[in-house]
């Protein structure tokens, strides 16, 4: 079987972030010819991939293609605009000299809308059968830009009915929320889909040594992305008040984005910023904490996401500041305590919370079921060769 991946924001082996169209490239390669079709901009650092990392990862049955963007400094821009397009353009091509029969089955990243609208416009010309993968609800993701958009039904949102016509393309869907695939089945109800969550390393994980810090202090952590959508800075001035009042604790922040620099005047003993680093020693340096923090403000789209998958497999306590009823129902196999995005006194009274009920019980087999990538991945292979099938 022949199976094509489209994933602008895909991560190579040789880079520092996981991504889940990477492994399931590897997976399904072990039994089909699989192409990725990926960018050659690098979005969490901003910069350009050369031809030869496509070579390099590429191996056997698993063949990467670059195609050129032009590029962007800031993610909320016109040149974003202008590179996605770009890359639209390119996509378009690639699709235009296409001969029917080489795609069985077509498994492809939402966002972008434009390269599942010619997926689904090119599919009977070529015959694959199209499973979108809903990364991320757009255009009901602007509201994490521009907040008032929140109050605005999704449907009444610029770009609604591009995204409608696009999940209708669908012969199945996948998201890595119950949440996001609800707003795709909105559009798309009939087709066979799967919540598959973003899976987390589970043997990685268990090879990361713990860090010993050598002392007996309370350490909180962070992971990932440092911009509008994520409530840091709360936690860096929950942290102050903390350490001002006698608390013996730290708070680590591993990861980068544009808020990083401004976060950083909150940095002194008790707060330290790593930025990137690569995943084995993010790991370790989490391992030896005690207390994750999922600081989100309340105004952000994100349902399930990649930190709160290593939060999961990590099996500690976490602060949590994210609104939503998937969330919070997740949230119940570990010990964890909410508070309010941006209200500095409600941090410090859930981090006292939280200190007082941190050995309270972890229900450890369902974590596994639903955030061990091995396993919960594994839906997605079956999906894809049961339609190729059909």
């Amino acid at each position: 079987m022949n199976i094509t991946i489209v994933a602008p924001y895909c991560s190579l082996p040789s880079e520092p972030h996981f991504n889940r169209f990477w492994y399931l490239a590897e997976l399904l390669s072990q039994s089909h010819d699989v192409l990725l079709i990926t960018s050659n901009f690098k979005h969490y650092d901003k910069s350009f991939r050369r031809p030869e990392d496509a070579e390099s990862a590429s191996q056997g049955r698993l063949k990467v293609m670059l195609l050129e963007e032009s590029g962007y400094g800031k993610n909320v821009s016109l040149d974003r605009v202008k590179s996605h397009h770009v890359f639209v353009k390119n996509f378009e091509q690639w699709l235009n000299n296409c001969r029917p029969g080489e795609q069985d089955v077509v498994f492809s990243a939402y966002p972008l809308i434009a390269t599942n609208l010619l997926l689904g416009e090119h599919k009977a010309r070529l015959g694959y059968k199209l499973i979108i993968d809903v990364q991320d609800v757009w255009p009901e993701s602007f509201s994490s830009v521009v907040p008032f958009l929140k109050k605005i039904p999704h449907n009444l949102l610029p770009f609604s009915s591009r995204a409608n016509r696009a999940y209708r393309y669908a012969d199945a869907l996948v998201a890595v929320s119950q949440t996001y695939l609800d707003r795709a089945k909105e559009a798309n109800p009939n087709v066979p889909s799967e919540v598959v969550y973003i899976g987390a390393d589970f043997p990685k994980l268990d090879a990361a040594p713990a860090k010993d810090f050598g002392d007996d202090k309370t350490r909180f952590f962070y992971l990932g992305t440092l911009s509008y959508s994520y409530d840091v800075e709360t936690v860096c001035k929950g942290v102050r008040k903390l350490l001002d009042g006698g608390e013996n604790v730290e708070l680590h922040i591993m990861g980068g984005g544009p808020d990083l620099d401004r976060l950083k005047q909150y940095a002194c003993e008790g707060i330290k910023f790593y930025g990137y680093i690569p995943y084995a020693e993010m790991m370790s340096v989490a391992k030896g904490c005690d207390i994750s923090v999922n600081a989100i403000h309340s105004y952000a789209m994100q349902s399930i996401t990649n930190k709160l998958s290593d939060y999961m497999a990590l099996q500690k306590p976490i602060l949590n500041s994210q609104v939503n009823d998937e969330v919070a129902e997740v949230l119940t196999l570990l010990p964890h305590a909410d508070y309010r995005s941006g209200d500095v006194d409600s941090f410090v009274q859930a981090a006292k919370d939280i200190l007082a009920r941190k050995n309270d019980p972890v229900q450890s087999d369902e974590i596994v079921r639903r955030f061990k990538r091995d396993v919960a991945y594994q839906k997605i292979v079956n999906l894809i060769e049961r339609l190729a099938h059909e």
